[in-house]
């Protein structure tokens, strides 16, 4: 299991986790300058991501099972209640994670995840996010990391040479010179069947913790699926903040890691 630690450990203790495909940096690296002034910062490497190794069974990546990881993680590296922020599948793992070990998280942070992917979005059916991904993995084999950066400055609004370095960190040289992404696809297909197997929705009514949603605004086509997501949250969570940033994408950490970094701050202030 690989991490990386910042900041102060007198102070709060915030346990970050990554999305589906990355790694701790990728996922986080923009807002360490701004989090770690106040706060003791872990950024884990997920199972089968960065450099942590994989899980062997396709069971084990149930959120579940990942949270009892996390868990033993947390035995051996935390002292005391912290806060666990994710982005994207991370946020379903922190989610779940809250679930299970309710006396351990002293707050939970969704970033951009855990609310839309997939039951609040009408065209995401099994078949087509299992069949998407299965692709996805297929053709993420580059020539060069030329390609590789051509590739992934789609998913930033400003692309930048420290971005280009956390996209070259997701990938390997292959024998034959070519690169290919460190996950493999029987842990990211493990994981889009545990999307469907284990639903966000299931664990709501148990998280009793505060809770920080940060959204993006874009794309347009997803505003039905956030405002569903919303009104789920709401319904049982009863200490929820929501914030919306309208000149993110996905990555909301890359395209606005100052204003994300603020509302973190401000909501962790507040605590």
């Amino acid at each position: 299991m690989n991490y990386h630690e910042f900041g102060n450990p007198d102070q709060p203790t915030v346990l970050c986790l990554h999305g589906l495909g990355g790694n701790g940096l990728y996922s986080f690296g923009e807002l360490i300058p701004y989090l770690c002034k106040d706060f003791h910062v872990i950024i884990l490497d997920n199972p089968g991501h960065g450099k942590t190794a994989p899980l062997p069974k396709e069971e084990d990546y149930l959120f579940s099972n990942l949270a009892a990881w996390v868990d033993q993680v947390v035995d051996r590296i935390i002292d005391g209640p912290f806060y666990i922020m994710g982005h994207s599948w991370g946020a379903d793992i922190a989610l779940h994670y809250t679930r299970f070990y309710p006396d351990n998280v002293a707050g939970l942070i969704l970033l951009d995840g855990a609310f839309t992917f997939p039951h609040n979005q009408p065209e995401m059916s099994f078949d087509y996010a299992y069949t998407g991904w299965n692709d996805y993995m297929d053709r993420s084999i580059f020539n060069s990391e030329k390609e590789i950066f051509e590739e992934y400055r789609i998913y930033a609004r400003q692309w930048d040479i420290q971005k280009e370095r956390y996209a070259a960190s997701l990938f390997t040289k292959t024998p034959d010179g070519k690169f290919e992404l460190i996950v493999s696809k029987f842990s990211v297909l493990a994981i889009v069947k545990a999307f469907f197997k284990e639903p966000f929705r299931e664990a709501y009514p148990f998280i009793k913790a505060p809770t920080l949603l940060i959204h993006a605004a874009h794309p347009k086509s997803l505003e039905q699926a956030r405002i569903e997501g919303v009104r789920q949250l709401s319904e049982h969570i009863e200490n929820l903040s929501v914030q919306s940033l309208e000149n993110a994408m996905h990555m909301i950490q890359w395209d606005e890691p100052e204003m994300t970094s603020h509302s973190i701050i401000q909501w962790l202030n507040k605590k």
